[in-house]
């Protein structure tokens, strides 16, 4: 019996393991993981590559699609007022700007499009899968000194403004192929799995680091930018001609040149009717960009960019802002580099536990990480973004499945107890599986909405 409960004990640890000490402060993370405690699901396994659906013998996944949006205000936060005797609308700049500086200016956008999955055991032990599909993501956090700027100005004095030195902006989509496979113990009740990423990069932009220096004239009437920033972006067309002077050749103009893998390891331990589960996803090199793969910097003198100011009461004369607009592009000057970079995808990581009562019950709490440009790319990697959940899973005899979840997030300053999911799998015959969910919604209300996470797909299943 020692001996059991030693293994047992080395088990936990070393699926705890898994789960890194974040060097950086946590940011809330938009999603409950709604599925990754579901009863048969395809999805608890693209969550975790050792967590096949127990029930099937074989499944098929059909255009498995999931999105989520995160914005820092709601439209009931724009407080729009109407003023009876000018008959005009009327916007609060002031406390619209404090607003979104108390919740950090932070814009995100996710999705995920699984054009075909595959997965089938081979007895009751070994199991494999194969996924295909693409993804979107991307994130811009703006500072609080922006904001700051904007409302309090820098009269009679200078300003020096960090804009981020940890991926204040970054957008990216790739395509991906990938094989998987997962083994059960025969003397013991631990599940490994593991799965291969072949990726292909589509298309990324990303503002690694920006820094601004605003210095104002003695006598209040000009002002001056002096900035510092690094870029990096890889997209299908050259950004002008005179960088690219010939096309890439060394695949095929229809193919990606942008290629690069990422690994998935995960691990299920069940005593009784307790699941305890952790996983890793995208660790590895990730996308090493080169398909018009550019380096953007300062001019070699970096030299002061010097304008008047913007006057804010003509901000709706469209000639005023046009020409204040070009004027100031026109002086931007920058070094367009040839260069390839590595730039990898979120590296996502899950730890889970799970209680079941007669395969139709089933409460369980989720940890869910996740590293804004992964660990190994030659970018600094970004924030690093959590929450932790609760959920209940109740199934009917395999025909119907309903979840609820639950957030509790905390963005490093406020706690938000409430972000609800609600799932809902309608299963005919137990081998068609119809789903939807809507998970981390931020408020009930859609004029207070500023997060959701959206799931629908059809499944085809071979129940055992």
């Amino acid at each position: 019996m020692k001996k059991k409960t030693s293994k047992i004990l080395v088990t936990i640890a070393f699926m705890a393991a898994f789960i890194p000490v974040p060097r950086t402060p946590a940011q809330t993370l938009s999603d409950n993981g709604i599925f990754y405690h579901a009863f048969a699901s395809p999805w608890s396994s693209s969550l975790n590559p050792a967590m096949f659906p127990e029930s099937a013998k074989w499944y098929v996944s059909i255009a498995r699609t999931n999105a989520d949006l995160s914005l820092p205000f709601s439209f009931s936060d724009l407080n729009l007022q109407e003023d009876p005797v000018r008959h005009v609308t009327v916007f609060n700049t002031t406390d619209f700007l404090q607003l979104i500086a108390d919740r950090k200016f932070r814009f995100s956008l996710n999705s995920d499009i699984n054009l075909l999955g595959i997965g089938f055991s081979i007895g009751q032990r070994l199991h494999f899968t194969l996924d295909a599909g693409a993804r979107v993501n991307g994130i811009v956090t703006l500072p609080i000194e922006l904001t700051r700027i904007l409302t309090e100005g820098n009269l009679n004095e200078n300003r020096h403004l960090e804009l981020g030195t940890t991926l204040p902006a970054h957008a990216m989509a790739y395509a991906y192929a990938s094989a998987g496979i997962a083994y059960r113990l025969s003397d013991f009740p631990l599940t490994l799995g593991a799965r291969f990423n072949m990726l292909g990069g589509i298309a990324m932009a990303s503002i690694d680091h920006l820094t601004v220096d605003i210095n104002t004239a003695a006598d209040t009437s000009s002002m001056s930018l002096t900035m510092d920033y690094l870029a990096h972006s890889s997209i299908p067309a050259p950004l002008t001609d005179d960088v690219y002077m010939h096309e890439n050749t060394l695949l095929p103009h229809f193919l990606p040149e942008n290629l690069g893998f990422t690994f998935d390891l995960g691990a299920k331990f069940t005593l009784f009717n307790i699941d305890i589960s952790a996983s890793l996803l995208d660790l590895g090199p990730g996308i090493t960009w080169s398909d018009y793969a550019t380096v953007i910097t300062p001019p070699a003198d970096n030299h002061p960019i010097q304008f008047d100011g913007f006057d804010i009461s003509r901000i709706r004369e469209k000639d005023y802002f046009t020409g204040w607009a070009d004027t100031l592009l026109h002086r931007l000057d920058c070094q367009l580099t040839p260069q390839s970079f590595r730039f990898t995808p979120p590296t996502r990581m899950f730890l889970g536990a799970s209680f079941s009562l007669l395969k139709t019950l089933k409460i369980g709490y989720l940890f869910h990480g996740e590293v804004e440009g992964g660990l190994f790319n030659d970018i600094e990697t970004g924030a690093f973004r959590m929450n932790n959940s609760v959920s209940l899973n109740a199934s009917l005899f395999d025909w119907i499945e309903l979840t609820v979840a639950n957030s509790v997030a905390y963005d490093g300053d406020n706690w938000n107890f409430f972000n609800p999911g609600l799932a809902l799998s309608v299963n005919p015959f137990r081998s068609l599986q119809l789903y939807v969910a809507a998970d981390y919604v931020s408020s009930l209300k859609l004029v207070d909405m500023r997060a959701a996470h959206l799931y629908f797909g059809i499944n085809l299943y071979g129940h055992r």
